[in-house]
C-alpha cells in the first residue's frame, strides 16, 4: 500500500468523526438553548418546571422539520399541575400541545364554584342595567 494513501485514509477518518462530533455538539447545545427557553416561558407566568424530557418521536412529530418536541411538567402560580408536549425551535419559540392538567390548586373548592359564578353574573347584569340607564339619561338630557 502506498504510504501518501494510508496519510489520506487517515486524515478522511479524523474529517468523519470531526463532523459527527459538531453534530453532537449541536445537538446538545440546541438541547441547552431549548431548555433554558421553555423554562423562561413557564417562569416567566409564576409557574415551576418539575421535568423537561426530549421526546423526538412524541404526538406531531411526523410533520415537523426542524422543531424539536419534548414533554414537559410543571406547576403554575395557582398549584394547578400540567403536562404537555412542547413543539419548540430556535427562531419559531414553543408551542404547547396535548396539555393536561391535575389537581385544583390552592384554595379552590368546587362547591363554591357555581355560587359564585351565579353571584357575579347577577351583579354583572344589575352594572349592565344602570350603565344602559345612564345612557338613556344622557341622550335625553342632549336632546
Amino acid at each position: 500500500m502506498d504510504p501518501e494513501q494510508i496519510v489520506n485514509q487517515g486524515d478522511m477518518w479524523f474529517w468523519i468523526i470531526g463532523v459527527i462530533a459538531l453534530f453532537i455538539g449541536i445537538r446538545i447545545v440546541a438541547g441547552i438553548l431549548d431548555k433554558q427557553r421553555i423554562e423562561s416561558e413557564i417562569g416567566g407566568k409564576g409557574g415551576q418546571v418539575e421535568s423537561i424530557r426530549w421526546t423526538p418521536f412524541a404526538k406531531g412529530w411526523l410533520g415537523s422539520k426542524n422543531e424539536r418536541l419534548y414533554e414537559v411538567k410543571w406547576t403554575d402560580s395557582s398549584e394547578v399541575r400540567h403536562r404537555a408536549t412542547v413543539k419548540t425551535a430556535m427562531l419559531a419559540g414553543n408551542y404547547f400541545a396535548d396539555s393536561e392538567t391535575s389537581g385544583q390548586g390552592a384554595g379552590h373548592d368546587s362547591r363554591h364554584e357555581g355560587a359564585d359564578l351565579l353571584a357575579e353574573n347577577q351583579r354583572l347584569k344589575r352594572e349592565n342595567e344602570q350603565l344602559r340607564r345612564d345612557l338613556e339619561q344622557l341622550r335625553e338630557d342632549r336632546l
